[in-house]
């Protein structure tokens, strides 16, 4: 998606592509962290996952975080190929199954959105040659 388009608020959203983006990165590596067993800190505010701009401060930007996201996606299949995805993490009652399936619902309602975002400012279906669209 090149140009100004990541950036774009259809008129009657709430939020650009790029914000959403962001948004959903944002948890994914929070609950990637989760099934890593780490600890990661909770927002003080949920405003703190969603970007500052709708725009990412360049097209570079936003490549990166589509790759991240990508990259997150992958992290998330290994996770799942795992054989306790039935046992606790760390004493808990929240399983490996129960975080995968909060990051499959979280991230599927959105990417509902970036789709239709993307038909509203005319960005979709994705062309051939974008890079950003794999």
């Amino acid at each position: 998606m090149a140009g100004e388009k990541p950036g774009e608020k259809p008129e009657g959203s709430h939020h650009s592509v790029w914000e959403l983006l962001f948004h959903m990165n944002y948890w994914q590596e929070f609950i990637l962290a989760e099934l890593r067993e780490e600890e990661p800190e909770s927002p003080q505010d949920f405003s703190e996952s969603w970007p500052g701009s709708p725009f990412p401060s360049n097209e570079q930007q936003y490549k990166e975080t589509v790759s991240q996201f990508l990259k997150g996606l992958g992290q998330a299949v290994q996770q799942a190929s795992k054989d306790s995805l039935e046992e606790g993490l760390g004493g808990r009652k929240r399983t490996p199954a129960d975080l995968l399936m909060v990051l499959i619902n979280h991230n599927s309602y959105h990417a509902g959105q970036v789709v239709y975002a993307r038909r509203l400012i005319s960005a979709w279906p994705p062309s051939d040659g974008d890079e950003s669209d794999e």
